[in-house]
């Protein structure tokens, strides 16, 4: 993983560009979200880039104990990905009113399609992720996309937070890995405001009761399903609309 430079948020998009092109190849994608266009920078032959990555870790592994196995799958670049959840929650913050004074905060935004989008559309977002590399590309994003003043920070769950609280936090697939229930629900609660709302997209099949039950001990929410059309099948994402309990 390259390490993100200090002063990231003032850095020009061919100086982070270059900086990503030390270890990626890249290719800029257009994608259309409900009749805008997002330049998306992202890896060039994504899933060859992974099947190279697991072949050459599959070599160097056959007396590998199984943690570390598990622990070379888990930081492959999953997180260039764009997962369907992501259109989903784009397309649905693109269609929430504009509040100058609503602090907007995405957590695990892998390439930044959700925040940036937020951001094209007027909304005042920050962007976070935990993976470095992740972060080159959120905040390239945002500068191929004239969001020039979009924070993109590091932002790790497990550690406290003791900043100003957000009052709408948004991630999109980020409750895959079933070790992080209890710090993302610890967060959740220190970042979110009074009255706030979270709101999380996921696909419907990735089934995670665990993760339900941890947030029910203090938030409530509703769901919605939306249904999109894919190449081979129909895929369900789930929109989740979280409050605390007891507020409004």
């Amino acid at each position: 993983m390259m390490q993100i430079p200090q002063d990231l948020n003032n850095m020009s998009l061919s100086e982070i560009i270059s900086e990503i092109e030390k270890k990626y190849e890249v290719e800029v994608e257009p994608l259309k979200i409900d009749g805008k266009e997002v330049k998306l920078l992202q890896i060039k032959n994504l899933e060859e880039y992974v099947t190279s990555q697991l072949e050459n870790q599959s070599s160097k592994e056959q007396e590998s104990v199984e943690g570390e196995i598990f622990y070379h799958l888990m930081n492959l670049p999953w997180w260039a990905k764009v997962w369907e959840p992501s259109f989903v929650l784009a397309y649905f913050m693109g269609k929430q009113p504009v509040i100058d004074s609503q602090r907007i905060l995405e957590i695990g935004a892998g390439l930044g399609v959700v925040g940036v989008y937020a951001a094209m559309c007027g909304h005042n977002v920050t962007i976070t992720d935990v993976d470095d590399d992740a972060l080159l590309f959120c905040k390239a994003n945002a500068l191929l996309n004239g969001c020039y003043h979009v924070p993109v920070l590091k932002m790790d769950w497990r550690l406290p937070y003791y900043g100003k609280p957000f009052d709408i936090i948004i991630g999109s697939e980020v409750v895959y890995d079933r070790r992080t229930y209890d710090i993302l629900v610890n967060f959740l609660d220190d970042t979110l405001s009074t009255g706030g709302t979270i709101f999380l997209a996921k696909n419907k099949d990735l089934k995670t009761p665990l993760f339900f039950a941890k947030l029910v001990e203090r938030f409530k929410f509703k769901e919605k399903v939306v249904k999109l059309s894919g190449p081979e099948a129909v895929i369900e994402v789930a929109l989740y609309a979280i409050k605390r309990k007891g507020e409004v």
